[in-house]
C-alpha cells in the first residue's frame, strides 16, 4: 500500500485533484486583483497622482526593475481604460466581491477535499478488509493491528489525507502569488520580505522541533514520577517501621524537583522559540513598509503600492506559519500509513504456491511431518504423515478431544502448520484460496453468530440467492434435527394477518383440530384454554386481567401497574392492597432466596422478579415494610409491589399467594377493564376471540387458545408433537418454521442451547453442500442417543462425500456402516487402526 500521503491521494482520485487544481488558480487569480484593487483604491483615498494614461487604468500591472538593469518599468499588462465614474464602481465594488467569490471558491474546495478525504479513507480500509478477510489464522496478532488502526486513528487523519496534496498547493500558491506581487512592485520590497519569510520559516520550523522535544520531555517526567512514587509505595512498609517519613518526603521531593528541571527548561526555550517565531512574520509586513519608506527619496512608491504589499507580506507571513505547521500533520499521517503498510505486509500470505489452482471434488489428503500448535486451547499435534483418499469417513478419537481437534482444524483451515506440508488432490492447501476452501472443505467448530434472523445465521457463507438455498437448508435443518427448534421458534413467533391472511385463517380454523387431537391423544390435561370466565392458571395475574396481548407500550407489563386506567381498575375492585401485599410477599421471599447468590449470576437475573439493580431498592423496601415506621409507604413503592403481583404466576412461581377468591376478584376487575375501557385505548390491546386471530400474540397461543401446563414434566415437548402433527397434514408446519426462521436470534447465544449453537455451524457447513465436512464440535453437550442420531444422519447424507469426524469414541451406532479410517492420537501423534474398508494410510 503507498505510503506517501501526497501520492496516495493523487492516485485515489486524480481527477478531482486536477479540478482542485483549477479551483486554486481561480482563487490565486482573484487574490491577484484583490491586491490591485487595494493598490488602486488606496491611492485614490490618498489622492496620490498618477499618469494620465494609467489614471482610470483597471488591472495594470507594471514590474519596477532596478535602475541599473532597466530605467523604465515593464508593463507587463496594460489593463482596461474605463471612464472614472465606471472605474470608481469596478473598484470599490470589486474591492467588496473578490474576497466573497474567493471564499465561495475555497468552499467548494473544501467540499471537494472532502470527497477526496472520503475517498482515500474507503480505499485504506477497502485494503485493510481485503487483506484481512484472506489473512491466515497465524497473523491474527497483525489483523488486530491493522483493525485497530483503521478505527480512531484512521478517523482522525481522515482529513489530512483528503488535503495531503491541495492545502500545501493552496498554502504554497498563496505565499508565492503574494512574494510575487511585491516582487512586481518593487524588486528591494520582494528581496526584503523573501529574507524576512526565510528567517521566519526556518524560526517555525525550529518552534515545532522544540515542541516535540518538550513533548519527549513531558513524558519522561511522567515516567519518572510513577517510578518515584513506586518506589515511595514499595518502601511504605518501611517508612512505618523505621519511622523515616522526612526523609523518604524530602528524597522524593528531590526526585520529582530534578524530572520536572528538563521540562521547565525546554517549555522555556519553546517559549522563546514562538516569541522569536511570531515576531519574524509579524516583522515581515513591517520590513515591507520600512524599506519602501528608506527608498522614497530615491524611487518613491505610492501609498496603494505600498499598502497593497504589505497586506501580500502578511498573508505570506501567515502562510509559511500554517504551511509549516501543515508539515507537521503530514509527518503524522505518513507515520500512521506507515504502521497500517506495515500490519498489511504481515498480512499477505507468505507461500503463494498454486495459489491459482482450483481443489478438486475427491482426492487423497497428505499430510507430510505435519506439525501445529493450537494457542487458545494449548493442544499440538507432531508428526504426522499420512494419506487419506476421499471421499471417505473418518473419525478422530483420542488424546481427550485434544489431538483430534487440532487435526481437524488443520484440515478446515482453521490453523496453519507449524511445520511440513498439507495438500488435497495435489493442491498445497496453505496456498488456497480461502474462500474456494472454505467451500470445498467445510468445518463446523467454534459458531460465531451474527445478527440477525435464526435464517441469515444458518446460510451465512452459503449463496442465499441461489435457486435450491431453501431445498438445500431444509434438507440440513433435518440432518442436524434443527427443525424442531425451528418449529418451536416458529410457534413462540408472531403473525401479522394484514400481509398473510390465509394462513392466519388457516390456523383459527386449525384450532378445533388441534384441540380434538390433544383430547385424543390424553394430552388436553397439559393445556388450559383462554374462557372469558375462567381464569387461566398458566397466566400471570396481569395477563389474566388484561384478557388480551397489549399492542405498543401503554399496557407493557412493565408499565401495566402504573397505568391510570388500570389503576383506577384496582381501587373500584378493591384489589389495591391485595396486590400490594402480594407483591411485599414475593419481594421479601426474593429478598431471602437470593440473599447468597450475588448480582450478575444468571439464577438470580432468570429467576428473580427484579433486576440486580432494583435489588437495593426493594430491600430497603421491605425493611422499612417490616419496621413499619411511620410515613414509610410512597406511591411508588405501592406501584413497585402492585407491577412484581401482576407478573406473579401462582402454577409456575408456588409462592402459595394466590387462592380462588383472589381468581374471581381478578376475573371481576377483568370485565370491568374490558367494559370500561375508553375508546382511545382500544388500539393498545387485543382481545382474546376464539374466532379470531389475535396478531399480538404469539402463533402457539392462536393454534392452541390457551396456555400449556408449565408444572407439567414433557407437558411443552408432547403437546408441541401433537401441535406440529395436526399442522403437518394441514400444510401449515412449513409457515410455522418459515416464521420461526424469520425470528431474530441472540448472539450471545442466550436463547439457545450449547448443542443446538454448535448445529448452526453444523447447517451452515452442509448448505453449502461441501465434498469434505470436518465435525469439530457439533457432537459436544449431546447424550448418546442424540448423538449417535446426529452422526447418522450426517453419514447418510454424506453419502459419496466425505467426512472428518471429530469424537471422544466412537458407539456400536455411529460405527454403521464401518468408518474407513479411525486415527487415534496419543501424546499428539497418530495412530492408525486397521479397518474393514481402510482406504490407503501411512501412519509415522
Amino acid at each position: 500500500m503507498e505510503r506517501d500521503p501526497l501520492r496516495l491521494a493523487w492516485k485515489t482520485s486524480p481527477a478531482r485533484h486536477l479540478l482542485g487544481f483549477c479551483l486554486l488558480t481561480l482563487a490565486g487569480f482573484l487574490l491577484l486583483i484583490g491586491l490591485d484593487l487595494v493598490r488602486i483604491v488606496v491611492a485614490r483615498a490618498t489622492g496620490a497622482p498618477g499618469a494620465s494614461a494609467a489614471a482610470n487604468t483597471f488591472l495594470r500591472i507594471v514590474i519596477t526593475p532596478p535602475e541599473s538593469i532597466w530605467v523604465h518599468p515593464i508593463v507587463l499588462f496594460s489593463g482596461f481604460e474605463l471612464a472614472p465614474h465606471t472605474f470608481a464602481i469596478a473598484t470599490i465594488g470589486g474591492l467588496l466581491v473578490v474576497p466573497l467569490l474567493i471564499a465561495l471558491t475555497l468552499t467548494v474546495l473544501d467540499w471537494l477535499i472532502v470527497s477526496i478525504g472520503a475517498g482515500v479513507l474507503a480505499h485504506i480500509r477497502t485494503r485493510i478488509l481485503e487483506a484481512v478477510v484472506k489473512a491466515s489464522p497465524s497473523a491474527q496478532d497483525d489483523a488486530s493491528t491493522a483493525t485497530s488502526l483503521a478505527g480512531d486513528a484512521l478517523a482522525r487523519e481522515s482529513s489530512i489525507l483528503g488535503a495531503a496534496l491541495l492545502i500545501p498547493m493552496q498554502l504554497g500558491g498563496m505565499i508565492g502569488l503574494a512574494f510575487a506581487y511585491v516582487l512586481v512592485t518593487d524588486w528591494r520590497l520582494g528581496a526584503t520580505l523573501a529574507v524576512v519569510l526565510a528567517i521566519g520559516a526556518m524560526l517555525n520550523g525550529r518552534r515545532l522541533v522544540l515542541r516535540f522535544e518538550a513533548i519527549r520531555a513531558r513524558h519522561r517526567e511522567g515516567q519518572d514520577v510513577d517510578a518515584a512514587f513506586g518506589d515511595l509505595r514499595h518502601r511504605v512498609p518501611a517508612v512505618r517501621a523505621h519511622g523515616t517519613g522526612p526523609f523518604e518526603r524530602d528524597r522524593t521531593r528531590q526526585a520529582l524537583v530534578r524530572s520536572h528541571r528538563l521540562v521547565e527548561a525546554r517549555e522555556k526555550r519553546v517559549a522563546l522559540a514562538d516569541a522569536i517565531a511570531a515576531a519574524a512574520l509579524m516583522i515581515a509586513p513591517l520590513s515591507v513598509l520600512a524599506v519602501g519608506v528608506w527608498f522614497a527619496d530615491v524611487r518613491p512608491l505610492s501609498a496603494g503600492s505600498v499598502a497593497a504589499s504589505i497586506l501580500a507580506g502578511s498573508l505570506a507571513a501567515f502562510g509559511i506559519r500554517e504551511l509549516v505547521q501543515w508539515h507537521r500533520f503530514e509527518a503524522r499521517a505518513r507515520f500512521l500509513l506507515s504502521d497500517i503498510g506495515q500490519s498489511l505486509t504481515g498480512l499477505q500470505p507468505r507461500d503463494r504456491r498454486q495459489a491459482g489452482a482450483h481443489l478438486p471434488q475427491s482426492g487423497a489428503l497428505v499430510a507430510e511431518g505435519v506439525s501445529a500448535y493450537d494457542r487458545a486451547s494449548g493442544a499440538r499435534v507432531t508428526g504426522v504423515t499420512m494419506t487419506l483418499g476421499f471421499p471417505a469417513h473418518v473419525a478422530l478419537i483420542g488424546d481427550g478431544d485434544a489431538g483430534p481437534r487440532v487435526f481437524a482444524a488443520l484440515v478446515g483451515g482453521l490453523l496453519p502448520p507449524s511445520t511440513g506440508r498439507l495438500t488435497y488432490g495435489g493442491i498445497d492447501l496453505a496456498g488456497a484460496d480461502p474462500a474456494e476452501r472454505a467451500h470445498r472443505i467445510a468445518v463446523a467448530g467454534e459458531t460465531v453468530l451474527i445478527p440477525g434472523t435464526l435464517r441469515d445465521n444458518l446460510v451465512y457463507g452459503s449463496a442465499d440467492g441461489a435457486d435450491d438455498i431453501d431445498t438445500r437448508l431444509s434438507e440440513a435443518i433435518a440432518v442436524t434435527g434443527l427443525d424442531r427448534l425451528t418449529h418451536a421458534r416458529g410457534l413462540s413467533g408472531t403473525l401479522n394477518p394484514k400481509r398473510e391472511p390465509e394462513i392466519a385463517a388457516a390456523i383459527v380454523e386449525s384450532r378445533r383440530a388441534v384441540q380434538a387431537a390433544l383430547a385424543r391423544e390424553g394430552l388436553d390435561r397439559f393445556v388450559d384454554p383462554f374462557h372469558a370466565e375462567s381464569y387461566n392458571r398458566y397466566a400471570t395475574i396481569g395477563e389474566n386481567l388484561l384478557f388480551g396481548k397489549p399492542i405498543g407500550d401503554t399496557f407493557r407489563e412493565d408499565r401495566l401497574s402504573g397505568h391510570p386506567f388500570v389503576r383506577a381498575i384496582l381501587e373500584a375492585d378493591d384489589l389495591t392492597k391485595p396486590l400490594e401485599r402480594i407483591g411485599l410477599s414475593i419481594a421479601t421471599s426474593m429478598i431471602e432466596i437470593f440473599a447468597e447468590i450475588p448480582d450478575g449470576h444468571p439464577l438470580f437475573e432468570r429467576f428473580s422478579f427484579f433486576s440486580a439493580a432494583d435489588r437495593t431498592y426493594f430491600e430497603d423496601l421491605v425493611e422499612r415494610r417490616s419496621e413499619k415506621r411511620r410515613g414509610v409507604q410512597t406511591s411508588r413503592d405501592q406501584e413497585r409491589l402492585i407491577g412484581l403481583a401482576l407478573r406473579y404466576n401462582e402454577n409456575q412461581h408456588r409462592l402459595g399467594l394466590l387462592d380462588d377468591t383472589m381468581q374471581n376478584r381478578i376475573l371481576a376487575a377483568r370485565d370491568d377493564f374490558t367494559r370500561m375501557l375508553p375508546v382511545s385505548l382500544k388500539p393498545s390491546i387485543e382481545f382474546y376471540d376464539e374466532n379470531r386471530f389475535c396478531a399480538a400474540a404469539s402463533v402457539q397461543d392462536n393454534v392452541l387458545f390457551g396456555r400449556i401446563a408449565s408444572d407439567q414434566a414433557g407437558a411443552p415437548q408432547a403437546v408441541q408433537a401433537s401441535i406440529r402433527q395436526v399442522l403437518t397434514e394441514r400444510g401449515l408446519d412449513a409457515e410455522v418454521s418459515r416464521i420461526g426462521l424469520d425470528t431474530p436470534i441472540d448472539i450471545q447465544g442466550n436463547d439457545l442451547t450449547l448443542s443446538e449453537i454448535a448445529a448452526i455451524d453444523l447447517v451452515r457447513c452442509l448448505v453449502r453442500r461441501p465434498s469434505i465436512l470436518v465435525v469439530q464440535r457439533a457432537l459436544d453437550g449431546l447424550p448418546g442417543p442424540a448423538a449417535d442420531r446426529l452422526v447418522a444422519n450426517l453419514r447418510r447424507a454424506l453419502v459419496g462425500r466425505g467426512l472428518v469426524l471429530v469424537t471422544s469414541e466412537i458407539s456400536p451406532a455411529m460405527d454403521q456402516p464401518p468408518f474407513d479410517a479411525v486415527i487415534r492420537f496419543e501424546r499428539g501423534e497418530p495412530v492408525m487402526e486397521n479397518r474393514v474398508r481402510q482406504p490407503e494410510a501411512l501412519s509415522a
